[in-house]
């Protein structure tokens, strides 16, 4: 085994990985540009015959998988890091700890230019990785399985808790004339107001994304039964409603101030706000962009709890990824992939009967959902979570079979020459994620403006010339340098010494 950790040997089986992160990278680039946005769903009004040619393929054969791919090799990365440390008998832990560190202020520095969460989500996570790195192998999918299954549930019996007591509630009917006392402006964080306003005998909330009805159970208790949220008013010592209590399902408060503020200027602002969710370049510059996503980072941190690592993470199947790719690591299957091609080929037929089943439960609902004009907010939590869960299951799977399908098909020498160009891609994988952030920012927001402008199909007309740009630039970046200029910047800080980069001097490239 010494000699499969020896550097040309693991450099060959490097290229192979490279080319799979390349190709993760291919379906992240379109993913961020069509699917992952606002205004391109068919039921948004999308209903041309080219976007929805565009939009219904890559969600179901890219959307979250290609993101899942990245995740994977991150810890399959994690994991050769491990083995190649242990087989110099050199440290580890603390030096992942640095490079943690370092991958979190980088994520933080592209949240704020572009609001882009996955590297700091991915330093924080990988801290778990840590964590859990030396457990037995084979405990470590069983591990990334109960990742998905174990907040489903959890999610799942708060909602059923939830809706049990929404349900049990009794709806009484209250004197309009009290109603009155509750309409106001309340405020969720710094950034974000709840406006409650009256429509005939019923009090109507006005919120960051959308409006919805309450349903009274008491003269200061209202349901929003679409989230099984309970609103409680509450009165000062003078009896004047001074602010409102949300009881969200998972048994947190949030204490929202009433303010006070003109309502009708509130509610020109809330209307704008909304409309603008996904055109900033309409409504504000570059730098208040900056200012804002800041603001957003403050804002997240001021709630930070450990829990954030696990339950609060924008995505928490990181983790199981994470664990996938560090198993697959660990039982050393890039290093012999033809060894364990039986085994890679249980997985990838698997996992394309488990990933099409769940993939297509999930987008057959959404479709039949299109067809018959039926909004998802017609539907309970509940029912939204057994929907969410055939995606993640099925989403999982997928990812698995791409992973081992591409592996085979690599093994063969044919293909791995026809695809080696995009070997560099995937060698600059970390800087090339980043970098397909600035033509999204300047040709959707603050250049071309096109954001809410243009469907699906013409954002994958955009976004395939951006992958061929770095395909380019990478292949041209090697000729004189040995690692992307993010992968050095993140390496030097690691090892607090400019590492050498030219190509002309010896580096270890992993």
């Amino acid at each position: 085994m010494q000699q499969h950790l020896q550097p040309v040997s693991l450099q060959e089986r490097i290229q192979t990985i490279d080319i799979i992160r390349a190709l993760a990278l291919l379906g992240v680039v379109i993913a961020n540009f069509t699917v992952d946005n606002m205004d391109v769903r068919p039921d948004e009004g999308r209903t041309g015959f080219l976007d929805q040619l565009a939009y219904w393929p890559i969600r179901f054969f890219v959307d979250d998988k290609a993101m899942a791919m990245y995740c994977f090799l991150f810890g399959l990365g994690f994991s050769i890091q491990m083995l190649r440390a242990e087989a110099r008998k050199a440290p580890f832990v603390f030096v992942q700890i640095r490079r943690l560190i370092v991958l979190f202020l980088i994520g933080i520095v592209a949240m704020i230019l572009t609001y882009e969460t996955i590297p700091h989500e991915y330093a924080m996570v990988g801290v778990l990785l840590l964590l859990l790195y030396k457990l037995p192998r084979k405990i470590l999918p069983i591990l990334a399985l109960l990742c998905v299954l174990v907040p489903f549930t959890r999610n799942l019996v708060i909602q059923q808790k939830a809706a049990a007591k929404a349900n049990s509630a009794p709806v009484v009917s209250v004197d309009t004339t009290l109603l009155n006392n509750y309409v106001g402006v309340y405020q969720l964080n710094p950034t974000r107001r709840m406006i409650i306003i009256k429509n005939g005998n019923a009090l109507v909330g006005e919120g960051p994304a959308m409006q919805f009805k309450l349903f009274s159970v008491s003269d200061s208790e209202f349901i929003r039964k679409d989230l099984n949220h309970i609103f409680s008013f509450h009165k000062d010592s003078t009896g004047i409603v001074n602010k409102l209590l949300i009881h969200l399902p998972d048994g947190k408060i949030v204490n929202c101030p009433k303010i006070q503020t003109d309502l009708q200027q509130a509610l020109k602002e809330q209307f704008q706000k909304r409309s603008a969710i996904n055109k900033p370049q309409e409504n504000s510059s570059y730098k208040e962009f900056i200012k804002n996503n800041a603001q957003k980072i403050w804002n997240r941190f001021k709630t930070w709890s450990w829990s954030s690592f696990f339950w609060v993470s924008d995505d928490p199947d990181i983790l199981s990824f994470f664990l996938i790719g560090l198993y697959v690591g660990r039982r050393r299957i890039f290093y012999d992939v033809a060894g364990n091609k039986p085994f890679l080929k249980k997985v990838m037929w698997c996992g394309f009967i488990i990933g099409v089943t769940g993939i297509s439960i999930n987008l057959g609902f959404e479709a039949w959902n299109f067809i018959n004009g039926i909004n998802w907010g017609s539907y309970s939590p509940i029912t939204w979570s057994w929907f969410n869960l055939s995606w993640k299951l099925g989403v999982m799977a997928m990812t698995l079979a791409y992973v081992a399908g591409l592996a085979i098909l690599l093994e063969n020498v044919n293909w791995k020459k026809r695809l080696s160009f995009l070997a560099p891609v995937g060698r600059m994988g970390f800087t090339n994620y980043l970098l397909h952030t600035i033509p999204y920012v300047l040709i959707f927001h603050y250049g071309l403006g096109l954001s809410g402008k243009i469907g699906c199909f013409y954002r994958l007309l955009l976004a395939l010339p951006v992958y061929v740009a770095l395909i380019f630039l990478s292949r041209w970046w090697f000729k004189y340098f040995s690692m992307g200029p993010v992968e050095w910047l993140w390496r030097s800080l690691t090892y607090l010494t400019f590492q050498p980069m030219r190509l002309n001097k010896e580096t270890n490239n992993v």
